[in-house]
């Protein structure tokens, strides 16, 4: 601590991610292979101990849509507590690199089975350094893994990153998503959405050309998220969301990698600091009634 300089941090509203272009990977079992080769615990160390949190589940941390093992109790204090780490899927779970380079294997084959040819594919990192990005250090281990498994993987670093994934023209991305109040997921995840996301995803091949297992969890999707769109019960919801998410990482098109927290610095030398708000969480930031800040 700086003198006079007060530390307030939250949890973010947002999480990052990894994300995977089903145009670019049109085999579902080379997507799940990637997936397999990402340990996502890597990104937790670039973050100072305690900041940071790694995510199992499509949705941030902060939200009451987020799964949790003992219902939906939020300790508002750590949003880590009982937050629910197991998702179902082999290929999106902590495991040894063991377990690890099992899976890539077994996608692998079964991807070379639905007809994947070529397994070149560049990993890319937003911005004008590699190393300056938690995901480096997950793609790099991931790049090691699959080339030692018959893949060609590139990693490189691209300031043209989020122009490219607007139009989505990106393979294999790391990013970070903001999230609101309410956890709908028609906007990045329906299959009728018009946001650019979609186009990452790689949902118009999805659509025109993916194959019935791949159509039936867009269709599951769309229904779950109309669904929660018509429910006003919170549990319930939750719960419809849970389900939505699970079609998600079927689809293998998004990794939740981490949930990090944001510092406010408040100089109260300067700052009348009974002034400021009681509450300060991640939906209300210290500017949050920035008209009833007094200096000193």
């Amino acid at each position: 601590n700086m003198k006079g300089v007060k530390e307030v941090d939250t949890w973010q509203l947002g999480y990052g991610y990894i994300g995977v272009n089903a145009k670019y990977i049109t085999s579902l079992s080379g997507r799940r292979a990637i997936m397999a080769a990402m340990d996502t615990t890597l990104a937790t160390n670039y973050y100072r101990e305690g900041t940071v949190a790694t995510i199992y589940w499509p949705m941030s941390l902060v939200s009451w849509a987020y799964p949790r093992t003992a219902g939906n109790e939020l300790d508002p204090s750590d949003y880590r507590l009982n937050k629910e780490d197991n998702n179902g899927k082999d290929y999106a779970k902590a495991m040894s690199e063991t377990r690890r380079v099992e899976l890539i294997k077994k996608y692998t084959e079964a991807a070379k089975k639905e007809g994947m040819t070529n397994f070149k594919v560049t990993f890319t990192i937003a911005g004008s350094s590699l190393t300056e990005h938690p995901c480096y250090t997950v793609f790099q281990n991931a790049q090691k893994l699959l080339n030692e498994n018959g893949w060609n993987v590139t990693v490189q670093p691209d300031t043209q990153a989020l122009t490219k994934l607007a139009t989505g023209s990106l393979q294999v991305w790391a990013a970070a998503w903001g999230s609101t109040i309410d956890p709908d997921m028609y906007q990045v995840y329906h299959k009728n959405s018009t946001a650019t996301s979609v186009l990452a995803w790689g949902y118009p091949h999805l659509i025109a050309n993916g194959t019935t297992t791949e159509q039936g969890y867009l269709n599951n999707l769309a229904k779950l998220i109309d669904k929660g769109r018509t429910s006003l019960d919170q549990t319930e919801r939750a719960q419809t969301y849970k389900e939505a998410m699970g079609y998600v990482l079927d689809l293998a098109i998004e990794l939740p990698v981490y949930q990090r927290k944001t510092m406010h610095g408040i100089n109260i030398n300067v700052i009348d600091e009974s002034t400021l708000p009681t509450n300060i969480n991640p939906y209300n930031s210290p500017l949050s009634r920035i008209w009833e800040i007094k200096m000193k």
